[in-house]
């Protein structure tokens, strides 16, 4: 998140003697240069879909908060500002929940006047739980609206990431999405 994420300081400082900094201009050139998205679903380990959605809707907002510059935005419309606040204060549903990257990633490149990176850390931790509780139908719903929104056709999206223990398939939660490279441990380039 800090490589890529703009911010008023330079975090270059962080980097310059770690090996991404001798692979070139390739990879230096995006650093510091996104307004970025990132959730890390790691503890969303809840026993009912009540409980999974309140935390997954208590982190999405977290992140709107996070985004607080967007407040005082010049370029924001106060339609969008007022959809900002709503989100930042909790005061969403879950088809809102469903649309926040999407929203997020709109209002970010329109005051950044940049396209958004995303970064969705172990984004599989919730569905494993909720297999095992029962409620599987309810957050694969769910999930499969929240990251098409996100992740699939998004103008708004320079490039995302997800991270998790299981294997993306493109199937289930990824249908609607056909543009993903999937990176293993044990590939050889990792």
């Amino acid at each position: 998140m800090c490589f890529f994420e703009k911010t008023p300081e330079d975090t270059s400082i962080y980097f310059k003697d770690k090996y991404i900094w001798q692979c070139g201009d390739y990879y230096t050139k995006h650093q510091g240069q996104y307004p970025v998205i990132f959730l890390s679903f790691k503890d969303v380990k809840c026993s009912s879909w009540q409980e999974t959605f309140q935390k997954i809707s208590k982190l999405i907002s977290l992140e709107f908060m996070l985004h607080n510059e967007l407040e005082s935005s010049s370029v924001l419309s106060s339609y969008e500002k007022e959809q900002y606040h709503r989100f930042a204060s909790e005061n969403i549903n879950e088809v809102d929940c469903q649309m926040g990257l999407q929203l997020l990633s709109l209002l970010l490149h329109k005051h950044y006047d940049k396209e958004c990176v995303i970064i969705i850390d172990e984004y599989d931790t919730p569905i494993q739980q909720d297999h095992l509780c029962d409620f599987y139908n309810e957050i694969v719903d769910f999930m499969r609206n929240f990251f098409s929104g996100g992740l699939k056709d998004n103008p708004h999206l320079a490039f995302g990431f997800l991270t998790g223990i299981l294997r993306v398939a493109k199937e289930s939660i990824f249908s609607g999405m056909n543009n993903l490279k999937t990176n293993s441990i044990l590939d050889n380039n990792y």
